[in-house]
């Protein structure tokens, strides 16, 4: 099969449902591809306008080696944005989880994003995934700076009052709590 049609494949290929064996043979596929032309497919795919599309391409994107994974971290400000404006709650769950893969450091810090993970971790109208998701990029992005952890810690204190918290929550609380000390 052609390169080409390697590319037009993978757009129809996550416009359906898409499985496990679905998922191990498009990594296959990508991994395979050594000039990483797939990979830059299927990352211009998880802003494709069809929803199904994108939230497939981001799901895949999870599945994906370390190279891949690694070949996202020039993309952070990209993925930072669209996770910030997305009205699919699944693709943003998925964009958080690449982002919480890949390295803070201080000139990549967006306050913006910060101020988006901060909201959404103590929205209780937020998912529970998302809701840990952005405590623990919280977490990863103010253990930069001593005063934002100060911030971040009467955040997650106050957490747990404002209203009772699943499981999930608790857990990444109490660990990121534990993390500070």
């Amino acid at each position: 099969m052609a390169l080409s049609d390697n590319s037009c494949d993978l757009r129809s290929r996550l416009l359906g449902r898409i499985h496990e064996n679905d998922i191990r043979e498009l990594c296959h596929m990508i991994q395979c591809c050594e000039n990483h032309s797939l990979t830059e497919q299927l990352y211009r795919l998880m802003f494709d306008a069809d929803k199904r599309v994108s939230d497939n391409a981001a799901w895949l994107f999870t599945h994906l080696d370390a190279a891949r994974q690694q070949w996202l971290y020039p993309k952070c400000d990209e993925l930072m944005q669209e996770a910030m404006h997305t009205s699919s709650e699944t693709k943003c769950r998925l964009l958080l989880t690449l982002l919480a893969a890949q390295p803070f450091r201080e000139e990549n810090l967006r306050t913006d994003f910060l101020d988006f993970c901060m909201n959404r971790m103590i929205s209780s109208g937020s998912p529970a995934g998302i809701r840990v998701l952005c405590m623990k990029l919280s977490y990863l992005q103010c253990k930069l700076y001593p005063e934002l952890l100060a911030e971040l810690r009467s955040a997650l204190e106050m957490l747990e009052e404002a209203s009772p918290l699943s499981p999930a929550l608790k857990v990444a609380r109490r660990n990121i709590l534990q993390k500070m000390r």
